[in-house]
């Protein structure tokens, strides 16, 4: 209900023009414009569902089966790095593909866990062609990680991985012939730059970089929210991360760490409403804001101190504290927003190292404390899914209603508003408000929605609007929310609150219809 819409309206336009999949306006922000800059993600995947929607159709069933595969995939990988750097291969994979941050994520149309798929395999391969010497699997495993960047941009930090492990793990004799086999990496993204550049003389990865609300184009002010939410959101959307608290507070040094973690929690939870607006911060989001954070707080200290600890002779756990560290520093200080999809692919080296800390434990209790996370984890995660999912059942039925009851009374109805709810609406015959350009005729209806981004009325047309109704939707289960601006919940995005979910007393959404009057 979030992005996925972009990703299906690029579809639609390769099946058009194979060639030129951003060549179409959209009407995204409430005005029409090039999908060339509202899309800020290339275009691999949206192939991939054009080619399942030549071949199947058009239903969501299918779309979604069809990428499957790739959270397979992504398991999978895990498993194998988990071979490589831990005791426990099985449960430390758990730990993190049982998250929210993934099983949310997987259940949607976006890029982020196809990326992730290629991106793991790519470094599985890269990781079996250092140790073993193999030119063959190392420029496969970069090309896996070029193949990922086509899919999403951000997966370029696979690239540094790559460099990074090598550097620390090849012979002296061989590191500059194993480094240089990262060439295959530039390739998929090459040929994409020439494509967009053919077709479109410019290039779309450039342009996604500069562009409003691109890497080079950040938003001021944002260097505490990012703080605050990269923390909670680790926590929040991972789970695993309380069992590093669990692990400190065994040892004195641990202790201390804890301390520390618990004093950076109590100081984004202070700092909270002076960043988001304390009206979307219900009773309780706080304090919850400073646990999440100082779990979050307690894993990155810890993984810091084991990789110090470890840096004389363990070069793997430096290189997965490394992985982490990488991913912190894009996100505190380059991403436009935290998101649990974003924190993601940090979670992978951050559980690797939690199995690789817990090796001295007994294989009953690492077993115990592995598998206790995943279990809160994948309850927590189905929870959500089902919460996740409530907007979306909810606009797909009511705008359909109420676009058949317009057509039987013959009046037209247009809608304000972007994500999934723009996508249900646009099938079901409506038309997307153009705040600049349209005009809007008496008698016409406008649909609004409660909490959909980029919901707001042109002010020149509001003071002849006459509400028709306001219909909520039925609250999620167990009352979670996971994007919520009133609620502080913001999963898809921390601009939405500081939170990865919250529970409220609020309905899923809702949809508010107006009648135009007046001249």
């Amino acid at each position: 209900m979030i992005d996925d819409a972009l990703f299906l309206k690029v579809a639609a336009q390769i099946l058009r023009e194979p060639l030129q999949p951003f060549a179409v306006d959209v009407n995204w922000y409430g005005w029409n414009e090039p999908l060339w800059g509202v899309f800020k993600n290339p275009p691999g995947l949206s192939y991939w569902l054009a080619g399942v929607q030549a071949l199947g159709g058009r239903s969501e069933t299918l779309w979604h089966l069809s990428l499957l595969p790739f959270s397979i995939a992504a398991a999978v990988a895990g498993v194998r790095l988990a071979q490589r750097f831990t005791v426990s291969p099985a449960w430390t994979t758990a730990a993190w593909v049982a998250s929210p941050a993934f099983l949310v994520s997987a259940s949607t149309l976006m890029a982020d866990v196809p990326s992730l798929a290629f991106t793991l395999w790519g470094l599985v391969l890269w990781l079996d062609g250092i140790d073993g010497d193999s030119a063959r699997q190392r420029r496969l495993g970069a090309l896996l990680t070029g193949v990922a960047m086509i899919l999403k941009y951000t997966a370029a930090l696979g690239v540094p991985t790559l460099l990074l492990y090598a550097a620390l793990r090849a012979s002296p004799r061989r590191w500059r012939r194993q480094v240089l086999d990262v060439w295959p990496a530039v390739l998929p993204a090459a040929a994409w730059a020439l494509v967009s550049l053919a077709g479109a003389g410019r290039i779309h990865l450039i342009d996604s970089l500069l562009l409003r609300g691109g890497g080079l184009d950040p938003n001021p002010g944002w260097f505490a929210h990012r703080a605050i939410a990269l923390l909670t959101f680790v926590a929040g959307a991972g789970v695993f991360p309380l069992v590093f608290t669990a692990t400190l507070v065994t040892s004195p040094r641990g202790r201390w760490l804890t301390a520390l973690g618990g004093a950076i929690g109590v100081a984004a939870g202070v700092a909270t409403p002076l960043i988001w607006s304390p009206r979307g911060l219900l009773p309780g989001a706080v304090p919850f804001v400073a646990v999440l954070a100082g779990v979050g707080a307690c894993a990155l200290l810890s993984t810091a101190k084991h990789a110090w600890m470890a840096a004389a002779g363990d070069r793997d756990a430096v290189f997965l504290a490394a992985c982490v560290g990488l991913h912190v520093a894009f996100l505190w200080l380059w991403s436009w927003t935290v998101a649990a999809r974003f924190v993601l692919p940090m979670l992978v080296p951050l559980a690797l190292l939690l199995g690789r800390m817990l090796e001295s434990r007994s294989r009953e209790t690492r077993r115990l404390l592995l598998g206790s996370a995943a279990l809160v984890a994948f309850v927590l995660s189905c929870a959500l899914l089902r919460a996740d999912r409530a907007p979306g059942d909810f606009h797909r039925r009511v705008v359909a209603d109420i676009s058949a009851q317009a057509r039987g009374e013959h009046r037209p109805a247009q809608f304000v508003g972007a994500w999934g709810f723009a996508y249900y609406a646009e099938q079901a015959g409506m038309a997307h408000l153009d705040v600049r350009a349209r005009l809007v005729a008496p008698g016409e209806l406008v649909l609004q929605p409660y909490f959909v981004a980029n919901n707001e009325l042109p002010p020149s047309l509001v003071p002849r609007l006459a509400q028709v109704a306001s219909i909520p939707a039925p609250a999620p289960m167990l009352g979670l929310q996971t994007m919520n601006m009133h609620a502080g919940a913001g999963f898809y995005s921390s601009v939405y609150g500081p939170l990865p979910f919250v529970r409220a007393a609020l309905p899923a959404d809702g949809l508010v219809v107006w009648l135009v009057r007046g001249p």
